[in-house]
């Protein structure tokens, strides 16, 4: 049913690990690259807008004839090439199979490979990552709800001994998941609110334009503090998004808004 994060799970030794998480694993097999016309190639321009200035990150990413996603090559703000992402899918039951991502840092270059399998209704239920060797670096078992959305991740090292577990909880008209890490021994770590879209176009919480995108919405931060947000849309004649452009607003004590523009998505389309 994500982008790759990184998450902590603590157990015995206090280890971090890197892998898949709820929100991952939620977000795998959704499409949010296109809407109508299916693509051969989006060229991806993105800018985020920080009190330090503007950072500008490039994707260029290929699909195949039915409109899934094979490979995206992520360069950084110097235009370097950092990391490529190829995928095997199922075209019959639009999910992905695997997916090897090469990185090239400072460090030297690298590589793995994640296998995903499936129940019988097409849900997540497993992740299992490899090196480039074949040797496994940890795996993850998902458990899911009856609409399909995953519920409890437990993760495990190459040995299959675990590393705790992650939880989640849907707030369906809020668009809201809240996650808990826990630890082996059952104590919570941490918990965590995402925003995510449930298609719900009639929340309180959020307004949508007539091709389902949001408009303006609200965001919850960890400390409580509460940060209201507007986007505007561009598309082209297929009716797809070629831009997008994020404010972050601020109202002021006589309720006038003040805008300032806090992240900024361009896509240039080739059919």
């Amino acid at each position: 049913m994500i982008r790759i994060t990184f998450f902590l799970l603590l157990s015995i030794g206090c280890k971090a690990v890197k892998s898949q998480n709820i929100y991952t694993a939620l977000r795998l097999n959704v499409n949010n690259e296109y809407k109508t016309k299916k693509p051969l190639k989006i060229v991806e321009t993105n800018s985020f807008y920080s009190s330090s200035g503007k950072s500008i990150h490039k994707n260029i990413k290929a699909f195949d004839a039915f409109g899934m996603l094979i490979s995206e090559e992520r360069f950084d703000k110097n235009n370097k090439l950092t990391a490529r992402l190829t995928y095997t899918n199922d075209t019959v039951r639009r999910l992905k199979l695997s997916r090897t991502i090469e990185r090239w840092t400072a460090f030297g270059a690298n590589g793995e490979t994640a296998f995903y399998n499936y129940d019988t209704k097409d849900n997540l239920i497993e992740t299992i990552d490899k090196d480039a060797n074949d040797n496994i670096i940890h795996k993850s078992r998902i458990t899911c709800n009856d609409r399909g959305f995953p519920i409890e991740l437990s993760l495990y090292d190459g040995n299959n001994r675990p590393f705790g577990k992650e939880t989640a909880e849907y707030l369906y008209d809020k668009n809201k998941v809240v996650t808990a890490v826990i630890a082996n021994d059952g104590r919570t770590i941490s918990t965590d609110t995402t925003e995510y879209h449930f298609n719900n176009l009639n929340s309180i919480h959020a307004s949508y334009n007539l091709n389902g995108d949001r408009t303006s919405w609200v965001s919850t931060g960890h400390n409580g503090s509460i940060t209201h947000y507007e986007s505007e849309y561009t598309y082209d004649k297929d009716g797809n998004c070629t831009d997008q452009v994020i404010y972050k607003v601020t109202i002021k004590r006589d309720g006038k808004k003040k805008k300032e523009i806090d992240r900024a998505f361009r896509k240039q389309y080739t059919y």
